[in-house]
């Protein structure tokens, strides 16, 4: 109970999220701050660059609104929606076999207020041969997918969906379903569903299917075409990788991954009251070209210490944020050109060259 506060705490303190407990302990009330749904942003830009079901198939992407959506339903029988059809005439028209689509649902139609609405990460693949390929290999490689920006990748899990409580004539025979699942000892999120029905001819869009996958050819050879769905709440995956990060053994430091991070290097300068205008100076330059080269930082473009335990002190708010690396500006940087990089993870120091600046730091979140 005590760990859990101190963790909402910790996050509330450095505008990741915000949330309170109700009398069984349980988390309530989940929301997003700043710098949480600036982590969010760099969630979904990261998963329609790299998170695709079929590696071989070209992606088509659309955005979608909607005002009505009950996804505990709509996962086992999405093939029979109005919001399927629409996909599927898309993916019909463009020759494509899958399509990512970023799907907003507003709680209240007139309302534009961000923590009103979820967002959801659909991706749908239509294949008339590797259906059931396509899901198995789907669940090894969507978890992996998961761990890779996780401080404790053994906190994912696989869990095969429980259709009891479904009303039987919605399912289609050979239905299948997991949930790719983060455990905390005070909740459980899930951040990814997979879902795989077979196609038998009944669904709604039965003439886009059979035009897009040639379903008659793959019936005379006792194939079933599949169509498979991973399905990714934003926000819920987003808070459930923050609490990841924040759950360490070093108490003020956010492990979240250099690609992820909504700030990626900060800027400080150890100036000691020695040089101070030109090191000014020269710490609005070296901020200047590494925005300019596309790297996230710290919107303070001036962090000076004179002391070393003002810079400690720096340090530990920028390890409190999150930020992956932090440029450490000396007065001896003005006669030689040599600087240090900080590693949050390591707590290290390496000299480099100003000339290096910025492919150097490119190469490592590049990589």
């Amino acid at each position: 109970m005590q760990q859990i506060k101190k963790i909402i705490e910790k996050l509330r303190a450095t505008s990741y999220l915000t949330a309170s407990i109700d009398a069984n302990d349980k988390l309530k009330d989940i929301r997003l701050l700043n710098n949480g749904m600036k982590y969010s942003e760099q969630l979904l830009k990261h998963w329609q660059q790299t998170h695709t079901l079929d590696k071989e198939a070209v992606v088509k992407f659309m955005d979608i609104n909607v005002y009505d959506y009950d996804h505990s339903i709509h996962r086992y029988n999405f093939i029979n929606t109005a919001e399927f059809q629409n996909r599927i005439k898309h993916l019909r028209d463009t020759g494509k076999i899958i399509l990512k689509s970023i799907q907003t649902i507003y709680a209240d139609k007139t309302s534009i207020d961000p923590t009103l609405k979820r967002v959801l990460l659909v991706t749908d693949v239509i294949h008339p041969a590797k259906g059931l390929n396509i899901f198995f290999n789907a669940q090894r490689s969507s978890k992996i997918w998961w761990m890779r920006f996780s401080a404790d990748p053994s906190r994912y899990l696989l869990e095969p969906y429980n259709f009891n409580a479904a009303s039987e004539s919605h399912i289609v025979p050979g239905t299948q379903a997991v949930a790719i699942k983060s455990q905390f000892p005070y909740a459980i999120y899930t951040v990814e569903d997979i879902t795989c029905i077979p196609f038998n001819g009944t669904a709604a869009s039965t003439n886009d299917i059979k035009e897009l996958t040639n379903v008659d050819s793959c019936q005379t050879k006792n194939i079933t075409p599949g169509v498979i769905r991973s399905v990714i709440d934003l926000h819920a995956a987003a808070t459930a990788i923050i609490f990841d990060s924040v759950c360490n053994e070093r108490e003020n430091t956010l492990l979240l991954h250099r690609k992820l991070a909504p700030y990626q290097c900060a800027v400080t300068c150890f100036h000691r009251g020695i040089n101070l205008t030109d090191l000014e100076d020269l710490t609005t330059h070296i901020h200047f070209i590494l925005e300019r080269a596309g790297l996230r930082l710290l919107n303070e473009t001036q962090i000076f210490t004179k002391s070393q335990d003002e810079l400690d002190a720096e340090l530990e708010k920028c390890d409190n944020l999150g930020i992956p690396y932090t440029l450490i500006i000396r007065d001896s940087t003005l006669k030689n050109g040599l600087l240090k990089l900080r590693s949050r993870d390591t707590t290290l120091e390496e000299t480099i060259h100003i000339s290096d600046l910025p492919d150097y730091l490119l190469q490592i979140f590049n990589s």
